[in-house]
């Protein structure tokens, strides 16, 4: 996100550039809209030192992002103090983490109260049986029914319902420690506190879900497997690329049964 140009670097201008263009390219990459509101670089900063210092071996990325890679001995207490969040920044994350999660299901609710299948995956029918589950809620108590169009009933209600839910860009992730697949990849003293996004498998753990916000993103890859495998490559490239496509076709694949029964 270096800057360019007569003007030089500038981070704050950069930040808002860069927002800008995600936002104007949403139509082609299947990314959300990111809302306006001030981002700075401080902000920015602290926010993923947070989040990097939970990962596995994080407070080591964490280090090299402070520009301690010359000290990493000396480095320990300021990374690991910088990177550790106060309690009241933590329950203020988590919370709006559930809110932000539960707006974007807000749509998902209302279609699958009109009776739609809205998403696919081995996690979809644990989806939409939450959602099924919200709805019966709200159709059961007469004054829910008459709060429907306050769009905060919902979010409130999905938000309990999803705690565990984490949203991604190629899949929603309904994390349950026992059935997912990432924690096979982590030693047995780690697994269990919070899926590994990393090593998620979309198509074939139990915990994934995949809506049609989803879809562009596998059929984009989809694409560029197609026209990769139309080259000259080595033997071991190309059966990866194969099982690759395999995979992913078992995602679009789906998608296509979807629209068929719809």
């Amino acid at each position: 996100m270096a800057g360019g140009g007569d003007g030089g670097f500038d981070a704050a201008r950069d930040i808002d550039d860069f927002i800008a263009t995600v936002n104007a390219n949403r139509e082609h990459t299947g990314l959300e809209e990111i809302p306006e509101a001030p981002v700075r670089p401080h902000m920015f900063r602290h926010t993923i030192s947070i989040i990097a210092a939970q990962e596995p071996d994080g407070e080591i990325a964490l280090g090299l992002q402070l520009k301690h890679a010359a000290r990493r001995a000396l480095a320990n207490r300021t990374t690991l103090a910088y990177g550790k969040p106060d309690a009241r920044w933590a329950k203020e994350f988590d919370n709006q983490l559930q809110v932000a999660a539960a707006k974007k299901l807000v749509s998902l609710l209302q279609a699958r109260r009109a009776g739609k299948s809205i998403a696919v995956g081995p996690g979809a029918a644990r989806f939409h049986a939450g959602l099924d589950k919200v709805n019966e809620v709200i159709e059961q108590s007469a004054t829910l029914r008459a709060q429907l169009a306050d769009e905060r009933l919902e979010i409130t209600l999905l938000r309990d319902e999803f705690a565990s839910l984490h949203l991604g860009t190629v899949n929603h992730c309904l994390w349950n420690a026992p059935t997912a697949e990432c924690q096979n990849q982590l030693p047995p003293y780690q697994r269990g506190q919070a899926p590994l996004l990393g090593a998620c498998q979309p198509s074939r753990c139990r915990n994934s879900v995949l809506t049609l916000a989803h879809e562009p993103i596998w059929r984009m890859e989809e694409s560029e497997l197609v026209e990769l495998l139309k080259k000259k490559l080595s033997k071991p490239l190309r059966e990866q690329a194969l099982a690759r496509l395999a995979e992913v076709r078992s995602a679009t694949a789906q998608f296509d049964k979807m629209r068929e029964n719809a």
